[in-house]
């Protein structure tokens, strides 16, 4: 039996805190160690054992994780696969069987990597200063004045081969990145697109002294970085 590794609720739980929007106080939540409602789904089978190209999911395989829901409550000891297809999460009960949350979840924080930000997803729940954010988890690359995220879009595609008699189903992932500042959410793919949508002269300064791959997203986030510390 598959077991969730215990946490320190503390530790964790601040870390959701801090890096997370619309977070107050750690000590004020309330926290449960196991998510179970009457309400969560249990997954009879595999539904992507016939996929034969792609994955659903944001993590292949269980990570260890904890989860701020909407009402604040954060929930800890569960190893976690988020389905972007789907835009459902998965976890595993103490029996070790597949459980999805019907509970309405804000934030996913991997607690596998320590204070890293881009161990967590948000979604529109926790974005409450954007307007008009998109539907679906994003992966939280920088935060501050600005805020970078990641946006993978899982679309399902069925073919069915020149005289095959079965269809198969191939999982396709379209990347977006997003710039959070001033209230807005908008598209951006380069170091340019960051430097228009910033309108700051030092910035603008640094971004034009960059070299390498102005799509990248390691720029990107360095860019981001950068900004914030100014």
């Amino acid at each position: 039996m598959r077991q969730a590794p215990h946490f320190n609720f503390m530790g964790s739980c601040l870390m959701v805190c801090l890096l997370t929007f619309g977070s107050t106080q750690a000590q004020d939540r309330p926290v449960r160690p196991l998510i179970m409602t009457f309400n969560d789904r249990h997954v009879e089978f595999d539904v992507w054992e016939k996929v034969v190209e792609g994955s659903p999911f944001f993590n292949a395989n269980w990570r260890p994780a904890a989860l701020l829901l909407s009402n604040g409550e954060v929930i800890e000891q569960l190893q976690v696969k988020v389905n972007l297809l789907e835009n459902q999460i998965h976890y595993l009960d103490p029996a070790g069987r597949e459980m999805v949350t019907m509970q309405e979840v804000k934030s996913v924080i991997f607690l596998d990597e320590a204070n890293d930000t881009s161990a967590v997803l948000v979604n529109r729940l926790a974005l409450t200063t954007a307007t008009a954010a998109p539907d679906g988890w994003m992966q939280l690359l920088s935060k501050g004045k600005a805020t970078l995220l990641k946006r993978m879009i899982k679309q399902d595609v069925e073919v069915k081969g020149y005289g095959a008699s079965t269809v198969v189903t191939h999982i396709n992932t379209t990347t977006q990145y997003l710039l959070l500042f001033n209230g807005r959410i908008e598209k951006i793919q380069t170091l340019a697109d960051i430097a228009d949508r910033l309108e700051n002269a030092p910035f603008s300064t640094w971004a034009a002294k960059q070299r390498g791959d102005k799509k990248s997203e390691e720029l990107l986030k360095k860019a981001i970085d950068y900004f914030n510390s100014l």
